[in-house]
């Protein structure tokens, strides 16, 4: 993705369209990067948001919800002192620079009418908001104030004079003529890569603008002046001096770029280098930024949250696996406590030709060999007695056996619980699947509630996800991607000859074929089916994933289980491999998300 200053000018040119005349209603700062500034104007409210965040810097339209602190911080607070009541003059660009500027008509402390600016730069980790007084061009403060330890070229504090960014000194695109730009293009060193050459020499270009220039040229961004002649320079110029055009006259074409529903980037215009599957166009720049950032800040929640509750789980999964090792630890102490009731068994049968020492020599009447067994004796203790301890002591290793046999059983089941809710994270695409996990953790023990400002734990929401759905051949494949989207299918969705199908012995979704009329299913719909079980598994990575499948009812879940635990008997195996491109075909087909 690319805010240069072509997609500025798309959004500037857009705003000072809609926005002169609107009245600022309210000020808020949702976070210490962010300006939201809520607009009445003729046709309802909007919302204007800046930010100055280095990875999500830009000014933009939106529709989201955004919080509002309950205190203010102290920028927000110099904004709503001058800015609130006014209404917007001009929106206007810097050039091609990535600097905007939003003229208020206001009043000053005495009620005379004056203009603030709010100056928007657009400039990664140093970006900015600035509240300037245009009159005497003084700042009056800004969301990262600028000392002189951060920058010996200007300072971005109250009282100060404003400067603008220092000049890069390139040149206007749409000032070049072909002659300038070839001269331009050939006065750098033979071995510098055409793209370096066009991002370096014009203002307003980013990468990936760059990158589109070139591409409709035909030629490639890693190509070196050295190769270029007359034919690849004419070419370059074309596609250049067309694009740059459509920015002069401000004929924009808004895209976003979605790869398996993740946005990858956006322009202001048509993306060419981007398969056409892949490219979304918008009527206007701000609802193609709105719509990237509001899916891309989803997306990037729900993967901080889904690593928070990863280490949750994983810290879990260590804890019952160490725990498996000293439980099989103890079963095999008792395995091999067997020579104990063996040695017992000699000792007793030998009892009268043996005498108290430190060791006592057997024939060891239960071998076909008959050897002889040296058995270590206790000197203080008779032959009887000596017997009796290692009795005692496989009784005693035996009881425990037991004892741990059903606790390692208890923490075998545990750990396929944890690493189910592990590959449900795997799958999260949506906010309500993360609160179900959430909420199951929460249910297991694994995660306390929050508790509201009155010490009570907070409820949860009640809206609930449901299972992916795919149609095929007018068969219904369900798919959950949680335990209680699995538990769901199970109880709900699913009629007794329905088939029913999950990895064998490998934590994964259940996955179910609803037949029209109930009739067989065919081969290709059972094997897709049994694809999509493998890939949403732990071994979606792997290779033959065997895939059990069997009719509905032959499927229950015990009194008491952990959400998505079944049992399930009258199974068949098939071994699958997943395929990404596949699956990706397939879930396209998907009714339900």
């Amino acid at each position: 993705m690319s805010y240069d200053g072509v997609l500025l000018r798309a959004v500037a040119l857009d705003l000072n369209h809609n926005l002169p005349g609107a009245r600022v209603d309210k000020i808020y700062q949702p976070t210490k990067n962010e300006v939201l500034l809520v607009l009445r104007k003729t046709g309802g409210n909007c919302r204007l948001l800046l930010s100055a965040n280095a990875r999500e810097c830009g000014i933009y339209l939106t529709t989201q919800t955004l919080p509002n602190p309950q205190q203010p911080p102290l920028f927000c607070m110099v904004l709503r002192k001058h800015l609130e009541g006014s209404r917007i003059i001009s929106v206007t660009q810097l050039g091609l620079e990535r600097v905007v500027e939003i003229s208020f008509d206001t009043f000053d402390e005495l009620g005379v009418r004056a203009v603030k600016k709010i100056i928007v730069e657009i400039m990664g980790k140093h970006s900015n908001v600035i509240l300037v007084n245009p009159s005497n061009n003084k700042i009056i403060d800004a969301v990262h104030r600028v000392t002189p330890v951060l920058s010996r070229y200007r300072l971005v504090l109250p009282g100060h004079d404003y400067q603008t960014p220092p000049p890069q000194n390139k040149i206007i695109p749409w000032e070049a003529t072909e002659e300038s730009f070839y001269q331009t293009m050939l006065s750098y060193p033979l071995s510098q890569t055409i793209d370096k050459v066009i991002l370096s020499s014009f203002s307003g270009l980013g990468p990936q603008t760059v990158s589109e220039i070139i591409y409709r040229a035909g030629l490639s961004s890693t190509l070196s002046l050295d190769y270029c002649g007359e034919y690849e320079l004419s070419k370059l110029w074309q596609a250049f001096t067309a694009l740059i055009q459509r920015v002069k006259n401000g004929s924009f074409q808004p895209e976003v770029v979605v790869q398996n529903k993740k946005p990858l980037a956006f322009a202001a215009l048509p993306l060419e280098q981007y398969p056409s599957e892949m490219r979304l166009s918008f009527e206007d720049i701000n609802k193609a930024l709105d719509f990237f950032h509001y899916h891309k800040k989803t997306r990037d929640t729900i993967k901080q949250k889904t690593n928070d509750l990863a280490q949750i789980i994983k810290k879990e999964i260590a804890r019952c696996e160490k725990k498996a090792g000293l439980q099989l630890s103890t079963i095999q102490d008792a395995k091999d406590s067997e020579k104990y009731r063996l040695w017992g068994e000699l000792l007793t049968a030998n009892i009268y030709a043996l005498s108290p020492g430190k060791s006592a020599e057997v024939s060891n009447f239960y071998s076909p060999e008959g050897e002889t067994l040296v058995i270590p004796l206790k000197e203080n203790l008779s032959i009887g007695d000596n017997a009796q301890r290692y009795f005692n002591k496989y009784r005693k290793a035996k009881n425990a056996s037991q004892k741990a046999q059903i606790q390692y059983d208890e923490t075998k089941a545990e750990l396929d619980y944890l690493y189910s809710l592990l590959n449900s994270l795997e799958l999260v695409t949506e906010t309500t699947e993360l609160a179900e996990i959430r909420d199951e953790l929460r249910s297991a023990g694994y995660v306390k509630a929050s508790p509201d400002k009155k010490g009570k734990s907070q409820k949860q929401p009640t809206e609930k996800s449901t299972p992916r759905k795919v149609l095929l051949d007018s068969y219904e494949i369900y798919i959950g991607k949680n335990n209680k989207q699995n538990d769901l299918i199970v109880t709900k969705i699913a009629k007794p000859d329905d088939i029913w199908l999950h990895t064998k012995d490998i934590p994964g979704s259940h996955v179910l074929i609803k037949s029209p009329s109930n009739q067989p299913v065919p081969d290709h719909v059972l094997e897709t089916a049994a694809l999509l079980a493998a890939y949403h598994s732990k071994s979606r990575l792997s290779t033959n994933v065997p895939v059990d499948y069997t009719q509905k009812k032959h499927v229950w879940k015990l009194k008491g289980a952990k959400p998505g635990m079944v049992h399930y008997d009258h199974q068949q195996t098939i071994n699958v491999t997943p395929d990404e491109n596949r699956i990706n075909d397939i879930l396209a087909q998907d009714t339900l998300k």
